[in-house]
Parts: C-alpha cells; sequence; structure tokens
C-alpha cells in the first residue's frame, strides 16, 4: 500500500518530514513505523531523531499543522505531535483505523548507532534517514520496503530478525532500563506472530519482578492490547511461564494448587485462565482444544452477541476484551472463601461477591476507568446466577426480568462468561447432554428477554403524572418504586392494562405499608 499524499496523515507527515528537515540537519525514522513498513503492515506509531531541540521542533510543527503538542519526557528531550485529521478524512493505513497523525521526536544522544542500542528491540532498532522516508510517500509498499532495507542503518541485525520473525532484546539492559518493556515483549510477540529468542526469554524470567515498578497505565495498555489479541489464553499461559502474570496481578498467585471440588478439571488458576480460552471458542475467536464444531452449533446464534461483542466500553476498549479479564478474574476470591463441608468438598460460599470487590480493587490499582471497572465488577458478581436463577426448572418470568434489570446493560457478558465457566469447569469432562442443558438455557433467557422487551417497548401502560393522579401521590422516590413494580409486572406478562396497573400500585402500597403524603 502507498504511503500515499493524498491521504491526511500522509500529507501531514510529508510536511512534517520537511520541517524536521529544514531544522535538524540529521534526523532519521525508527522503530515501529519502519518495522511496521518492512513487514507490510500499517504503521501505528512514527518515532523520528533529530538532532536539535524537540519540543521547539514539535511546537513548530503543530502551529504549522494546525496540531498539537506536548513534551512527554523533558529530561530526555522526548515531544509528541498529534495532527487530527478534518471531519470528512477518510482512514489511512498510517495510523491504523485512525486518520491521525501522531509524531514523536527524541533527541540524539550520540550517533544514530548510540541511539539504537538504547531501543528495546532490534527489530525496532533500525533507522532510515528522514529525508528517504519522504520521498517514499508516493511509492508502493514492496518498492517501499526494498528502499528502505537497502537505505537502512541497522548495527544489531534488526532486519534479519525480521526476516526470520524472532524478537530479541536491542542490548542486555533493555529491561533494567524500561521494565515496561517486559510485557511489551510478549504483546510485540503475540501480535507480530513472532517468537522470543531464548536469550531474551531467559532475561525477561531474570527480570520479570520489575514489571511492578512499571506505571499502572502502561501496564493496563500492555494487559488490555495482549486480550484483545485472538489466544489470549496462550498469551496468559506465556505471561505465566515468564513470572509475569502474578507480578501484574499477584492476586492471581493465591489461586495457584487451590483445589476445587470433582466436578472442576482444574485448579482455580488453571480454571481461570481455561474460561478465557472457552469464552474465545464461543465467542468465535479462535479453538479450544476440547470444542468442536458440533458444540459451536447448539451455542444460541444471537442476532445482538456480534454487535455486542464489539460494542466498546468507556475508552474504546471491546466488550469482548473485558469480558476475557473479567474471566481470568471471576474466581479471585475462591482461595479466601475456601471451606470443607462434612463430606470433604470444598466449597466456595460467597466467592461471587468477593471476588467482585477484589477485581474492583485490581483495575483500580491498574487504572481503568469506572466504566470498565464497574462492567467487569458487574460479571464476575452475577456470573453464577444464571445457573442460580434456574436451579428447580427454568427460569420464572420476574427472575429473567430481575437479572438484566440488575445486570445493567451487561446481562449478555454475565450470560457469556457463565457459559465460558461452566465449560472451563468441566474441560474435557463435559457432556453433550449437559452442554444442550447450558444452551437451552441460555436460549430460553434470551427470547424471554426479547419477548419483554417487546412487550413493554409496544405498551406503555402508565406513566409517573398518571400515577400519582390516579392514586393522589406527590412526587417522591415511592412513585418511581411503583412505576418499576408495574413495569416488571408487566413484563412478566402479570398485568397488561392501565386498570390492572393502578389494582398493583394500590396493592403494593397496602402490602408495603408505605408512609406517604399524597395530594389528598
Amino acid at each position: 500500500m502507498p504511503l500515499s499524499e493524498c491521504t491526511h496523515a500522509g500529507a501531514s507527515l510529508a510536511r512534517a518530514l520537511h520541517i524536521i528537515e529544514s531544522t535538524s540537519l540529521c534526523s532519521y525514522v525508527v522503530g515501529g513505523f519502519v518495522r511496521d513498513r518492512l513487514l507490510g503492515r500499517p504503521s501505528r506509531d512514527i518515532d523520528v531523531i533529530v538532532d536539535g531541540d524537540p519540543l521547539v521542533i514539535a511546537r513548530e510543527i503543530a502551529r504549522t499543522l494546525a496540531g498539537s503538542c506536548v513534551s512527554l519526557d523533558e529530561e530526555r528531550g522526548i515531544a509528541r505531535v498529534v495532527v487530527a485529521p478534518p471531519m470528512h478524512a477518510e482512514s489511512d493505513a498510517l495510523a491504523s483505523g485512525t486518520d491521525a497523525l501522531v509524531l514523536d521526536l527524541a533527541r540524539h544522544k550520540g550517533d544514530i548507532a548510540d541511539d539504537l542500542a538504547r531501543r528495546d528491540f532490534t527489530i525496532d532498532a533500525i533507522a532510515v534517514p528522514a529525508a528517504i522516508v519522504a520521498s517514499l510517500l508516493t511509492e508502493e509498499g514492496d518498492s517501499a520496503a526494498s528502499t528502505i532495507a537497502r537505505n537502512a542503518i541497522d548495527p544489531l541485525g534488526g532486519l534479519t530478525d525480521l526476516t526470520s520473525r524472532v524478537l530479541k532484546h536491542a542490548g542486555k539492559n533493555a529491561f533494567e532500563n524500561d521494565p515496561g518493556r517486559l510485557m511489551r515483549a510478549v504483546r510485540l510477540a503475540r501480535e507480530l506472530d513472532f517468537t522470543i529468542d531464548w536469550v531474551t526469554e531467559e532475561l525477561i524470567v531474570k527480570n520479570a519482578s520489575l514489571a511492578s515498578r512499571v506505571a499502572a497505565e502502561r501496564t493496563r495498555e500492555e494487559l488490555l492490547a495482549l486480550l484483545s489479541l485472538p489466544r489470549a489464553a496462550d498469551s496468559i499461559h506465556y505471561l505465566d511461564r515468564l513470572g509475569l502474570m502474578t507480578v501484574v496481578v499477584p492476586e492471581l498467585e493465591d489461586c495457584r494448587d487451590v483445589e476445587q471440588p470433582t466436578c472442576h478439571f482444574w485448579d482455580v488458576l488453571e480454571h481461570s485462565i481455561q474460561t478465557v480460552a472457552t469464552f474465545e471458542f464461543i465467542a468465535g475467536e479462535a479453538d479450544w482444544r476440547f470444542g468442536n464444531d458440533e458444540m459451536l452449533e447448539y451455542f444460541p446464534e444471537e442476532a445482538g452477541f456480534e454487535a455486542y461483542l464489539s460494542d466498546t466500553v468507556s475508552t474504546g476498549v471491546s466488550k469482548a476484551t473485558l469480558i476475557k479479564l473479567a474471566c481470568l478474574l471471576h474466581d479471585l476470591a475462591k482461595p479466601q472463601t475456601r471451606e470443607l463441608d462434612e463430606s470433604g468438598r470444598a466449597r466456595f460460599l460467597g466467592h461471587a461477591r468477593y471476588g467482585a470487590a477484589l477485581a474492583k480493587g485490581v483495575l483500580q490499582r491498574l487504572r481503568f476507568s469506572t466504566h470498565e471497572t464497574t462492567y467487569v465488577e458487574t460479571l464476575i458478581y452475577n456470573h453464577l446466577r444464571p445457573a442460580q436463577m434456574s436451579a428447580e426448572g427454568p427460569p420464572t418470568a420476574r427472575a429473567v426480568y430481575r437479572f438484566f434489570r440488575d445486570t445493567a446493560g451487561a446481562g449478555f457478558g454475565v450470560l457469556y462468561l457463565a457459559v465460558a465457566d461452566y465449560l472451563a469447569c468441566k474441560g474435557p469432562l463435559f457432556t453433550t447432554n449437559e452442554w444442550r442443558a447450558v444452551c437451552n438455557l441460555v436460549q430460553f433467557i434470551l427470547r424471554e428477554h426479547q419477548r419483554q422487551e417487546e412487550a413493554v417497548s409496544t405498551v406503555k401502560l402508565i406513566d409517573g403524572r398518571e400515577l400519582m393522579r390516579a392514586v393522589g401521590l406527590e412526587p417522591g422516590p415511592i412513585v418511581g418504586i411503583l412505576l418499576e413494580t408495574i413495569r416488571e409486572a408487566h413484563a412478566a406478562g402479570l398485568v397488561s392494562t392501565r386498570e390492572e396497573a393502578l389494582q398493583l400500585a394500590r396493592k403494593t402500597m397496602r402490602d408495603e405499608h408505605f408512609t406517604v403524603r399524597t395530594s389528598r
């Protein structure tokens, strides 16, 4: 794909590089942009090394292109420029779905080889003169990649590692100098489908404890990026083998080797990771080693599921990614709540409630947004509820109504987590009949929910003003309670007319012994 000047980001980059060339005697494009161009991938980030003052140059670019700039690290001389696209601009491969230009400028700290030696990985330690990149903005992908390779400054062998699809650290102190690279190594390898070099792996294991020093926001971003990729369960297993997972979430270490009742195939920790894998399976993201196509045919095909999973929460994180996080954290409280009954069987009473609180603490520590935290907390708190409300047969209409009401927009997510939890409980021991029963339960809940939504949205029996006038109430919280009681009964098919709604309101007021101030 050409780096076309016709696109907003391409045109902005061309102008930005022209400004850099006119103000910096020696400048190089390095890092992800060069790597991605050589791999034929869209480029998300553009890093330029300059020999002038990065902030001064960034301000000039921002002024000329009507962008904004900020100093990212004054001591190390790093500045960022963001040039937003016009409202009508189409997306561009430069920004992987967004046409904004994001340009990071850093100051030379010696010759270019010295600068590259301080980078994270060899595949990011390749530099190309900025003038060469500027000349490639209208060249086709293969031609541009060839030109980049011919003009590359590659003291650490990054070009060879790109060809071999191997991720290697750039220097022996790479992780000590920046522990954030520990999680980045795994995320980048999974994203690019590269193998981490065994020497680099050993260095990660040696320095794994340093991950606790990384800024929470940065850890959050790397964790979410990993979970957003397919086969996230494999990534979590890999993090665990490298010693990183329980440094990032120490609470998971308590789950290791905690035995469960015989209906469970794995201990608590492995069960939690397998729940991520089973969610990916039923969501159609990845295979599961014990799953098959026939199982997926039984799982309900809800029209809104796909849109629900791709929907975002707060900062643009998809619900599917947050459900994976909930899968990983849903049994955090099992070690603390584990007790043995008279028969010696382990029980975990209250683990969903306590686990939701523990997960909330984890997410707050990692600087997740309030909306993200609340969503994951809701999933974990309610993940046993679908099974509980069907313990004595199909759920009642009231139970289904209250489930979706109480989960406040997270109902589909809870159902996904509950089904994934079931599969990860059974593992290879599940039976076809049991699996069908679980799928039938989900289908029943979804159909009843749809029926209720259609019933309530089609006919509104009474509003607050009518209710107050009919029963002689003044505005207050009791009005809301009565309206919700009527709505629940309407959804459950217990009332269907205005008169029946009023009868229910009066009965509720009598039965609950409301002390009210009436307008009469």
